[in-house]
């Protein structure tokens, strides 16, 4: 499972999202792309699909039982999940929220890519963090940079929240990330939490080494550009301890401007100049260790990445 983030609109996340689900398919593997941005869905119409038969609306309100049933063949190996825009989709109970990502994760095919909603709502943490790999869409501008690390910040404290076991580790996962200003970073946390128990220390530095977290540069102009981006990587590990390389760079180009009719402008031609880029990222996702991004000792049968909190809650 693939998600795919920014932390803010307008970066471009659900373009890169439709490419990538594009070129895998086009490798010859079965594809589905889930539109989980709820109250803003846009890939059916980049997609070329005006009006969808079926959404995830009719999951949500229990009209479909599973995704597949929704789901729309736009290509012979890529299937639609279809988002809705219906006012108030985005306010999903926990356990809806939890029902629609387990259904994700159920999908039958080789590879999920899931575009989920910007901003940091448990609704859109909970999707980045049930993903093995996460991409986070950039744009070369500082509230782009910002709400992608603030993002990233987001899904670390609920990582590690969760995986406290009394309310003094809790505390202590609030006070180094719960704050605006002069919060402790990562590493500060874990040295003061060592010493106390280094069980639970350990076992956040695991979780974290293996989040799997991609940067995206997207509409590049230049080297300066890219080199800003690549400034994160390296920001993200002191602070958050998370491993974020600059996975891909696509530069800016008028073909993924968009158009006015569904579907233009939106899909990459061998001919364009961004389809090299869009084809490496692919291949950078299909060769991710899945095993070890799993902490598991050998590759699973099983599709779901679910994180245990979310097992936890659904059988409650």
């Amino acid at each position: 499972m693939v998600a795919v983030a920014g932390g803010k609109g307008g970066v471009g996340k659900s373009t890169i999202a439709v490419n990538i689900a594009t070129a895998i398919g086009r490798l010859g593997h079965r594809v589905a792309i889930v539109d989980a941005d709820l109250g803003a869905a846009n890939l059916h119409t980049m997609m070329g699909v005006l009006h969808p038969s079926q959404t995830i609306a009719e999951f949500i309100d229990h009209k479909a039982e599973t995704l597949e049933d929704i789901a729309i063949q736009v290509s012979p190996t890529v299937s639609l999940i279809a988002g809705t825009s219906r006012p108030g989709a985005a306010n999903m109970t926990s356990q809806a929220r939890l029902r629609l990502i387990r259904a994700i994760a159920r999908l039958e095919v080789d590879c999920v890519i899931v575009d989920v909603g910007a901003g940091t709502a448990f609704g859109v943490v909970d999707q980045v963090i049930a993903a093995d790999v996460k991409l986070m869409v950039v744009n070369p501008n500082l509230p782009s940079l910002h709400n992608a690390y603030a993002l990233l910040k987001a899904c670390v404290h609920r990582i590690s929240r969760r995986m406290a076991s009394d309310e003094t580790q809790q505390d202590l996962i609030d006070a180094a990330l719960g704050q605006e200003t002069k919060a402790r970073t990562i590493p500060q946390l874990l040295a003061v939490l060592r010493p106390l128990d280094p069980t639970f220390a350990d076992k956040i530095a695991d979780t974290l080494q293996r989040f799997g977290g991609m940067l995206v540069a997207n509409q590049l102009s230049n080297e300066r550009e890219k080199g800003a981006v690549e400034r994160m990587a390296p920001l993200i590990y002191d602070h958050l301890l998370l491993h974020t390389p600059v996975t891909g760079t696509i530069p800016r180009t008028q073909t993924l401007a968009g158009g006015l009719r569904a579907g233009a402008n939106t899909l990459l031609e061998g001919s364009d100049e961004t389809s090299p880029a869009i084809r490496r990222l692919a291949g950078t996702i299909l060769d991710a260790d899945l095993a070890r991004l799993r902490g598991e000792a050998r590759p699973s049968s099983q599709a779901s990445t679910v994180p245990i909190w979310v097992q936890r809650d659904l059988a409650s």
